[in-house]
């Protein structure tokens, strides 16, 4: 065995000594806190309080002083917080003096992120998914990349992928508002399934959570009016997708909202021309309601429902108004004629709330009792532009009556078209009583161009030659605004001026509501939007649209979308306080899906479908978006 010597034994003890006299003297220094901890408390605060400037400042002013990388950190923090108070012009001018090759990683993401809702702020929902290509799979920005996506899906109208990447988020929050506020999104976005869609898209079994929601939604659907029977069937619910995300506050939350939007008005009045030129739509509203009235299931109770004839005088209706609140009346419904809707938004007060109708054409009129609800085609013709849009147009050609509905429909698409990005090559107007339109259509297609330019080719060179006009090249797709009777003289002429092959995009117009093939062959390739109530044949409200048609078969074909606005009408009374909030962020009606903004209007969300051998086919979601890549 080997022995150190003495001399190296007393070698190795002084070096020990030293090395822990200079560990006991040196000072422990603390983990060094997160630099920016106080900057965001202070923010946080200012925020709170609505001072979003003030709390983007504090950010600004440390960038200033900071170096990359902290610098871009304290800017991209700053801009998110400019967007959440609105001032977009202010960050987008601070994003793009960011050079996003220069940002990777979490940075990378921070800007996608802030780019991204710039772009779904300003309605550019494909831009947002093009964005937002690559998800994180986790990290700080995970949860908003699949929020922001979901948005987007929603408002292509693909609430299916709405409903998945909400589903997603909901694993990535771990704040208990965050998750529940992302389970409202998911609950809206499921909600705007059709009950076909809901039935064939539900194809994965329990516990899966989209297949959980979207028993839940149809469960809903069948017990709206019933919300005590809907508490009862929510056990046996459960007990087939046990732990799923909506299961607890957001159960809770549902039935309650159901239990107090669900109450309906003692007595209901129904202000409707059943008299003059307005009769037959004022008729079948009347007889709408009344069979959503006997509709009502068993157990509730149903209104009394009284009539009131307001002619055609727009100015009678306000003491016929007056008339039905006198005797006993705690809502209205009507009246149909614009111009009666804004003698009603003129009045300093209304006892009683009304639902409207129509719509009033001045935009300046807003009365806190009155909803405005209707088949209003400048909302038909801003959805046209969406869709154009989403499939991947940007260049549009538009054909309109002369007339002054004409004008004000176009108008709508026009000005939504703008706002998409698109561009408007030419509008070209038609006369309506006319079977001729070759005249407008060569215009709109500029033959007219190609036929000058022969010409002067012919006298340059003196002699004939071989010529065939041809339309402009440019045109993405034709807006088409015509009814049944225009649009089968102008398709066919379309085809003849050699544009067979451009898209030609509609409104409900384009269609009576009824199939007729042998009259509608010449429609074939024509897309539009419609309410579910004429396109869809497997809805749950089957069984009205045959008591209709078997108790009033005179009126059921030519009025049928007002039979359906009639049940609308009746339905959504008792849930329009709620309507735009909560679990009624939107009411799936047989019109479409229905919304309220903060002018107390209800939109419309329409169905699409396309003529296809002379029969309206219902089409799949129209958004075409990337595929996705997740990224760890």
């Amino acid at each position: 065995m080997y022995l150190p010597r003495p001399a190296t034994l007393l070698i190795l003890f002084t070096s020990l000594c030293i090395l822990l006299l200079s560990g006991c003297g040196a000072p422990v220094r603390p983990t060094p806190a997160d630099p920016d901890a106080q900057l965001r408390q202070r923010a946080q605060v200012l925020e709170s309080q609505g001072n979003y400037q003030g709390a983007a400042a504090l950010y600004l002013d440390a960038a200033r002083i900071a170096v990359t990388p902290r610098k871009e950190d304290l800017q991209l923090h700053a801009i998110g917080i400019l967007i959440r108070g609105g001032d977009q012009l202010r960050a987008t001018e601070l994003l793009d003096g960011l050079a996003p090759e220069g940002l990777s990683g979490l940075r990378g993401q921070h800007y996608a992120v802030n780019r991204a809702r710039l772009a779904l702020n300003e309605g550019h929902p494909d831009q947002v998914l093009t964005l937002l290509q690559a998800v994180p799979a986790s990290g700080p920005h995970a949860a908003d990349y699949r929020r922001l996506r979901a948005e987007a899906y929603r408002m292509n109208g693909d609430y299916f992928n709405s409903a998945r990447e909400h589903i997603a988020a909901n694993g990535l929050l771990t704040d208990p508002e965050q998750r529940l506020e992302n389970q409202y999104g998911t609950w809206e976005a499921v909600s705007g399934l059709s009950d076909a869609e809901l039935q064939s898209l539900r194809t994965a079994p329990p516990p899966d959570a989209l297949s959980g929601w979207m028993e839940l939604v149809e469960l809903t659907r069948l017990y709206l009016q019933q919300p005590d029977a809907l508490s009862d069937v929510i056990p046996h619910w459960q007990m087939r997708y046990p732990g799923h995300p909506a299961s607890g506050p957001f159960i809770d939350e549902l039935l309650g909202s159901m239990r107090l939007a669900g109450q309906a008005p003692a007595q209901i009045a129904l202000l409707l021309p059943l008299s003059g030129p307005l009769a037959g739509a004022g008729t079948a509203v009347r007889d709408g309601v009344l069979a959503a009235w006997y509709d009502t299931s068993q157990g509730i109770p149903r209104p009394q429902i009284r009539v009131y004839d307001v002619g055609t005088d727009p100015l009678a209706v306000l003491a016929t108004y007056q008339q039905a609140v006198a005797a006993g009346a705690g809502f209205v419904i009507g009246p149909l004629r614009k111009e009666a809707v804004q003698v009603l938004l003129q009045q300093v007060q209304l006892p009683v709330p009304v639902l409207a109708l129509n719509r009033a054409d001045r935009e300046d009129l807003e009365n806190p009792a009155l909803y405005q609800f209707g088949l209003a085609p400048e909302d038909e013709a801003r959805e046209v532009a969406r869709r154009a849009w989403h499939e991947g147009h940007t260049r549009a050609v538009a054909l309109a009556p002369e007339s002054s509905w004409g004008n004000r429909v176009f108008a709508a698409f026009n000005e939504e078209w703008m706002n998409q990005g698109g561009e408007l090559l030419v509008q070209q107007f038609y006369n309506p009583e006319e079977a001729d339109h070759g005249q407008a259509i060569s215009a709109a297609l500029n033959l007219d161009g190609s036929t000058n330019r022969h010409q002067r080719l012919v006298r340059q060179l003196g002699r004939q030659i071989e010529y065939e006009p041809r339309r402009r090249q440019d045109i993405d797709f034709i807006f088409l605004l015509a009814t049944p009777r225009q649009a089968r003289l102008l398709r066919p002429q379309l085809s003849f001026y050699r544009a067979s092959r451009v898209p030609v995009f509609s409104t409900s117009h384009v269609y009576t509501g009824q199939p007729d093939p042998d009259r509608d062959h010449d429609l074939n390739g024509i897309v539009f939007c419609d309410m579910p109530w004429t396109l869809e044949d497997s809805g749950s409200w089957q069984h009205l649209k045959q008591i209709i048609t078997e108790h009033w078969q005179a009126n059921s074909d030519r009025y049928s979308r007002f039979y359906a606005l009639g049940i609308d009408a009746f339905r959504i009374t008792p849930y329009l306080r709620q309507l735009g909030s909560g679990m009624f962020g939107s009411y799936h009606g047989v019109t479409g899906n229905l919304t309220l903004d903060s002018r107390q209007q209800i939109h419309r969300t329409l169905r699409w479908a396309g003529f296809r051998q002379g029969l309206p086919q219902p089409l799949e979601s129209s958004a075409e978006t990337p595929a996705e890549t997740t990224v760890p």
